[in-house]
């Protein structure tokens, strides 16, 4: 499922997944469009339950951004759950597949008309751990909470990756992506911020946004909501007016 403007979870053997996205202020004035998308979902696979979330934000100078964004959603979902089927293939070629899909889906628009950011979050069953695949190209910032601490990629942490506009449709190497590949065991928390929230938030605030929407976890769909598009549209900080976007999921440990 993809989301602008909305919200929702799914509770799974204890997991949960959600996530919101609210255009910014400077589109809400000029009556335009998000152009973030996002997404949470999840298959079966002969090895166990894959997970996984996306975060794609449009560059605003290109004219279908929010075009670029909801294919780069698309096609991120599409190669993860292909690259899924032979887990030990190298994380390059998961990245190889994603950027030939989001090309295929943006055709036969120009590719520059279309650029986006892209966040992907991919957790695989491996025996009783999980392997934990984060990737990043352009601005954003993705997070993994594990018994083995606390990771992030992007954010105000990463200079180059944060004054930069490279993404789907820009001028880019295969190392402007970032790429962490960890494994881990017992219960994962994963965050994925579009740069209207990860601009505002140092890495050693990270563990009081997981906090806060952990304490969301139990409350009602609707409720949970409601609190969490609130939260982004009064989002404190003056002058901000970038569209944004959270996506959250907690997965427990693998079951034997």
């Amino acid at each position: 499922m993809t989301g602008s403007m909305t919200s929702t979870s799914e509770r799974l053997r204890g997991d949960r997944a959600f996530g919101a996205s609210v255009a910014g202020p400077a589109h809400v004035a000029a009556d335009l469009a998000n152009q973030d998308a996002w997404t949470w979902t999840r298959w079966r696979t002969n090895y166990g339950t894959v997970h996984c979330a996306v975060v794609c934000d449009g560059l605003g100078s290109r004219p279908h951004a929010r075009e670029g964004a909801r294919a780069g959603v698309r096609a991120a979902k599409r190669a993860a759950r292909q690259w899924s089927r032979a887990p030990g293939a190298p994380v390059g070629l998961l990245v190889r597949l994603l950027e030939v899909l989001w090309r295929l889906e943006v055709a036969p628009l120009p590719a520059d008309d279309c650029a986006t950011t892209c966040l992907l979050a991919l957790a695989l069953p491996d025996g009783l751990e999980w392997r934990l695949i984060l990737l990043a190209l352009g601005d954003g910032l993705a997070a993994v909470d594990s018994p083995e601490g606390l990771r992030t990629l992007g954010g105000r942490a990463e200079e180059h990756f944060t004054n930069t506009t490279v993404g789907l449709g820009t001028p880019h190497h295969m190392n402007d992506w970032q790429v962490h590949d960890m494994k881990t065991s017992g219960q994962v928390r994963v965050l994925l911020l579009s740069d209207g929230i990860a601009d505002d938030v140092p890495e050693h605030h990270v563990p009081d946004l997981l906090q806060w929407l952990t304490g969301l976890e139990d409350r009602p769909a609707a409720a949970r909501g409601q609190a969490l598009r609130r939260a982004l549209r009064q989002w404190p900080v003056p002058g901000h007016s970038d569209d944004k976007t959270v996506v959250y999921l907690r997965i427990g440990g693998v079951e034997a």
